[in-house]
């Protein structure tokens, strides 16, 4: 538990609320907003780059986890010289407490009060789809480094970007791996009732035909709940081969302790819930559970474990995909700019800017990043399993 208490504390330290604005040092200047700060935290000469997050609510860690990296990714560059050798980011973060209505106003705020060049952000897909409409208005570029919902893309908005994969892709992941794997021929999914999860149910009721599957029974359930005997006495009775989970690892840790209380041995899979908190709260209950994903600290490649490392050393542990994912989001933005300056290019200008986001090829902690014609991501998936609470992974495709 050292691990998770040197997290929190170097997560808790390094958040910063101002209600009146920062100033700015000759390398960057962070501020941590609510979405209703009045001053502009704008710098002039500075690259200003917004990041819209929950910093407070429900999915407060994953919002920190996504500002951790971001400020690191962040220093690093500010520390060499900034963007192209001379031009520092001046980081401004918002909360938007993973609440739509709320991420509206943040966003508002970044583009209108802090005049943002481009932002990061944000995580729960519910809020991108809200935000996103104010950065296209204000041709703002828009990377959401954790927000999988294939809508996002599929809207037509050419100023917003998909760096995570999106849950059809996951779910074909999780499918074929079942399938290929296990010689799995029927399924149950059990989803929470959100935009993120009926999202992942519609999914695996389109695709499973794909994969010779048949779906034996769909049950839901709400963010907070806590007795899942119901919806996991109708799974136990259909007989599944195996189970999806879509949702996120609150629930699925009780989700797993309560299935094994009630001796239900299924093999489990999906995804939204890789996070450090579900080996915390689930414990030897969630062993053996798998989850499909585009980054892990189990893969080998050296970026990979650089990042482990340099993540480890500031914040001692306990994070998600999307904190590589968000590493990656400012220096796929560090690039291009640098791409518009080496062209002459004017990089201030956001339709400028959008386009040579557009092209990029940028090779990170995630792997190569480019975004196809939609502005999605596209990258190879992980299987992992969790095994006496470490990831192990089990295929890479």
């Amino acid at each position: 538990m050292k691990k998770t208490m040197a997290w929190i504390m170097a997560a808790a330290m390094c958040i910063t609320t101002t209600a009146c604005g920062s100033t700015a040092s000759s390398t960057a200047a962070e501020s941590t907003a609510p979405a209703g700060t009045s001053e502009s935290s704008a710098v002039e000469g500075a690259f200003n780059l917004g990041l819209i997050c929950p910093l407070s609510g429900s999915s407060a860690i994953s919002g920190q986890i996504m500002q951790n990296a971001t400020k690191m990714a962040v220093d690093e560059i500010n520390a060499a010289g900034g963007i192209n050798g001379s031009i520092p980011i001046n980081l401004v973060a918002v909360d938007d407490e993973g609440v739509p209505a709320t991420s509206v106003t943040a966003m508002q705020k970044l583009v209108e009060q802090d005049k943002v060049n481009a932002v990061i952000g944000a995580q729960a897909s519910s809020c991108t789809l809200a935000n996103m409409e104010i950065t296209k208005a204000a041709k703002i570029p828009q990377i959401t480094p954790a927000s999988s919902n294939v809508a996002v893309t599929q809207s037509g908005n050419d100023y917003i970007y998909q760096l995570t994969a999106t849950d059809e892709l996951h779910m074909r992941n999780v499918m074929g791996y079942m399938a290929d794997e296990y010689g799995a021929k029927s399924f149950a999914i059990l989803y929470e009732s959100s935009d993120f999860g009926t999202g992942g149910f519609k999914i695996a009721s389109t695709v499973c035909d794909d994969f010779g599957l048949e779906m034996v029974d769909s049950e839901v359930y709400n963010s907070g709940d806590t007795d899942f005997s119901v919806p996991l006495g109708k799974i136990k009775q259909a007989d599944p081969d195996f189970v999806i989970f879509w949702g996120y690892h609150t629930e699925v840790a009780m989700i797993r302790r309560q299935m094994q209380q009630y001796g239900i041995d299924l093999p489990c899979i999906g995804q939204g819930y890789n996070s450090p908190e579900l080996t915390t709260l689930g414990g030897d209950a969630v062993n053996g559970v798998m989850i499909s994903t585009a980054f892990d600290a189990a893969n080998p490649d050296e970026k990979v474990q650089e990042f482990d490392k340099k993540y480890n050393d500031l914040f001692g542990g306990g994070y998600d995909q999307n904190a590589p994912q968000s590493y990656d989001a400012v220096y796929i933005i560090k690039d291009a700019v640098e791409r518009c300056i080496a062209d002459g290019k004017d990089y201030t200008d956001g339709e400028t800017l959008n386009s040579y986001i557009a092209s990029t090829q940028w090779q990170g902690a995630t792997g190569l990043t480019t975004f196809d014609e939609n502005g999605r991501m596209d990258k190879d998936l992980l299987v992992i399993a969790i095994e006496d609470g470490k990831h192990v992974i089990v295929k890479n495709y």
